[in-house]
């Protein structure tokens, strides 16, 4: 048994050590003579220069993979091309080159877990033992049986975990174990009713496959006639292994002495040790069951297994789980992620300092918006034959109603955007953002804005500019009343808009679990909630080619899975004080 260091977190966060500990990636590169590091670098290359498609189907990648290993390992690694396609090409997506590098590392780790689970335990232990141990400064336990069980994906927000769900099925789908049978069921578990539906989405859009999605698609009795090529989709939350009276959970014993292939989104809910979450999951997918015969395969998704593996359980567990890890330091790195700037505003309050600090964020946001709406770049995309959606400004909160303070009045991080938006879209509003724009271009706003935005402030006139912001993001002009209305259509959604005359048009929209909760802590700061009983969800059109928002607002329910492709310039209020899953 391999002994723990003394004092293993010391110096290192549990994101860079478990970064440093993944010993199933390390031996899945190892067994394919590959190296790694020189493997991601020829393969992002690749990318850059003939683009992601090009680089699957003319054996870019391919090329690129075997100048990254032995000679001996070139056979091998166009059989693992060739699953990797054809499993791309099912789930319906061109993978980019770290994509690419988590399927084939898949593919190998299933191939030989199906053909010999017994070869692939005894080299993995010794590869464990004699070459990764001694040279780790953070020791992993001994493989076993159940730990080939568990597979898992490290991968940064919008780095396509959905894709990579659907390639690992693809591969999977026909497997046979080596007593030549197959998987029962396939279940996939979500952390909530909205992703299990987006996932349903997904999975009938890409692969065609039947989907079940439970309580949406029948109750528990529909269940047994389900076949094994149906994904049965359900949120943890509708789990229980002691189910009692009516309702809509689900008792676990459904699963029970059946082979099941589940899948785990968020995998990292649930972590607290013996966690109930964790252990239905490891029952359903059969993990440590006595008789071989229902032993199945549990692989789990998400972007912070490093946070969780900062508590001493969870270490192990995705340090000999990981199959391939794409987390968000290497997401950023490659230009996928965002810049940041953070700003310390405890006890801070009105406009001087939190007025200041959205107002940036506003000059931000406007900005890409001109860009997009300008026909030089609509005609250099179209050139390209690119399709780029349109922007929005996606603001997250800690809280959407927060505390009582004083048993005065409610204060939230969502509450202080809409006092700011009430005080922004007034007719003194343009002088108020006039004013900061003003403090804004000083040499200290270069250190908060993208060079290129800044200096574009520098330039222009800050109280045309403010008129212009206003304009183009809120459609504000003179006259023009701010209001809220809750929409009945729609729970939980508070569209935002100006009215004028009998018109109301809306330019954003709350998206909360309790809107009357919200409309009763706004009372006390002038602002009144209406109701709309006719405008279907705002929400839900985002995507929509000619939806007039521009501004999403919501509260850490928008952390777990939301997909999205017009999320250009993101700010957090308060979110994120800390390591941890939720950032």
């Amino acid at each position: 048994m391999a002994k723990r260091a003394s004092n293993p977190r010391a110096g290192i966060s549990g994101h860079g050590r478990l970064q440093r500990s993944l010993v199933l990636r390390d031996f899945l590169a190892a067994d394919l003579h590959l190296r790694r590091r020189d493997a991601e670098r020829y393969l992002s290359d690749q990318e850059t220069a003939d683009g992601a498609l090009d680089a699957l189907n003319a054996n870019g990648y391919l090329n690129a993979l075997c100048m990254a290993a032995s000679a001996s390992a070139a056979p091998l690694l166009q059989q693992l091309d060739s699953e990797v396609r054809a499993a791309c090409q099912t789930a319906g997506f061109a993978p980019r080159y770290f994509q690419y590098l988590a399927v084939l590392f898949a593919a190998h780790h299933f191939n030989r877990l199906f053909t010999d689970p017994d070869a692939l335990l005894a080299d993995v232990t010794r590869f464990h033992r004699q070459e990764w141990d001694g040279r780790n400064q953070h020791p992993v336990a001994d493989f076993g049986p159940d730990d080939l069980q568990q597979a898992a994906f490290w991968m940064a927000t919008a780095a396509g975990k959905t894709h990579i769900l659907h390639a690992c099925l693809a591969l999977l789908a026909q497997r046979r174990f080596p007593d030549g049978r197959g998987f029962d069921q396939v279940i996939l578990i979500t952390p909530s009713e909205a992703l299990s539906r987006q996932h349903a989405d997904a999975l009938r859009r890409a692969l065609r496959r039947p989907v079940f999605v439970y309580p949406d698609d029948g109750d528990s009795s529909r269940l047994a006639d389900q076949s094994a090529e149906t994904v049965i989709i359900i949120d943890i939350n509708k789990l229980t292994e002691s189910k009692q009276g009516d309702g809509v959970s689900l008792d676990t014993t459904v699963f029970a002495d059946q082979r099941n292939l589940v899948f785990v989104d968020e995998g990292h809910k649930g972590r607290k040790e013996e966690s109930v979450w964790k252990r239905i999951q490891r029952n359903i997918a059969g993990v440590g069951h006595a008789q071989s015969y229902y032993r199945g395969l549990l692989i789990e998704f998400s972007a912070t297994f490093g946070q969780v593996a900062e508590e001493e359980h969870a270490f192990d567990r995705y340090a000999k789980s990981v199959l391939y890890d794409y987390a968000y330091d290497r997401f950023h790195a490659d230009l996928y992620g965002k810049d940041f700037d953070v700003r310390n505003l405890q006890g801070a309050s009105g406009w001087d300092q939190h007025g200041d600090v959205l107002a940036t964020a506003l000059v931000a946001y406007g900005h890409q918006l001109r860009a997009f709406r300008d026909p030089a770049l609509a005609a250099e995309l179209q050139n390209r034959s690119l399709t780029v959606d349109p922007p929005l400004w996606v603001l997250l909160g800690l809280s959407v109603v927060g505390t009582k303070s004083d048993d005065a009045d409610y204060r939230s991080d969502i509450i202080e955007v809409l006092t700011f938006l009430k005080r922004l879209l007034t007719d003194g509003g343009p002088a108020l953002l006039s004013a900061a724009l003003q403090r804004l271009a000083g040499d200290d706003g270069l250190a908060l804005l993208p060079k290129p935005v800044w200096d574009a402030l520098r330039a222009a006139n800050p109280a045309a500019l403010a008129l212009s912001l206003l304009r183009e993001v809120f459609g504000y002009q003179p006259g023009a009343v701010f209001v809220l209305r809750a929409l009945k259509t729609s729970r939980g959604e508070v569209g935002l808009g100006l009215s004028l005359g009998d018109r109301v048009r809306y330019f954003g929209v709350v998206n909360i679990g309790d809107a009357d909760s919200l409309k009763k802590a706004l009372e006390p700061h002038g602002l009144t909630v209406d109701s709309d009983a006719f405008t279907p969800s705002l929400f839900t059109a985002l995507e929509q080619r000619d939806s007039t928002i521009n501004l999403l607002i919501g509260s850490r329910r928008f952390s777990e899975g939301w997909n999205n492709y017009r999320a250009s310039s993101l700010t957090l209020l308060r979110l994120g004080s800390g390591e941890g899953p939720l950032i």
